[in-house]
């Protein structure tokens, strides 16, 4: 997601703005179906770069439950603060303007503006830390490992922690 952009936003208040179509940037941990796309808008706003627009993607994640591959759509809106400095620069990542707030990503790579990190980055935020293939999802047995969703199994389920069985005998 590199583009040679660097003229236009090299002046104050100046705004560029990219149809994204690309695959997802390496790094994420999670597989993608399809490309990235979406709008992103640069404005250089005096030594850093407002950005912000939408993007969406196709990750393929495991069910928390089951663990069968699904699809799980992403369609996000954005709004950061890049630095526009060199990406290979060690101090580009120490500019920090408030204790709370992390420096500005640097996203110039030599004459082109890399948003590729950007992007990655946005990703990683959006992925679901559980997901479900569907909301009624069985899960597994959590004694014979079989796929509830596909077949029913054979386990007896009469066992009770012994911790509780007091309170199976309040029951009856």
């Amino acid at each position: 997601m590199r583009y040679d952009i660097r003229d236009e936003l090299s002046k104050r208040d100046n705004q560029v703005a990219l149809d994204i179509d690309a695959p997802p940037p390496v790094g994420t941990d999670v597989e993608f179906v399809g490309n990235v796309t979406g709008r992103i808008t640069l404005r250089n706003v005096g030594g850093e770069v407002a950005a912000w627009g939408h993007l969406k993607a196709v990750a393929w994640l495991e069910c928390g439950r089951c663990l069968e591959k699904h699809e799980v759509p992403l369609e996000f809106d954005f709004a950061e603060t890049c630095a526009f400095a060199q990406i290979d620069e060690p101090l580009s990542y120490t500019q920090v303007t408030d204790e709370d707030d992390p420096a500005p990503l640097p996203i110039l790579d030599g004459n082109v503006v890399d948003l590729t990190e950007l992007v990655r980055q946005l990703l990683v935020l959006q992925i679901p830390a559980r997901s479900l293939c569907r909301p009624d999802c069985k899960g597994l047995c959590p004694h014979c490992g079989v796929n509830l969703n596909e077949a029913d199994c054979e386990c007896e389920l009469d066992e009770v922690d012994p911790r509780l069985a007091p309170l199976r005998e309040l029951l009856h």
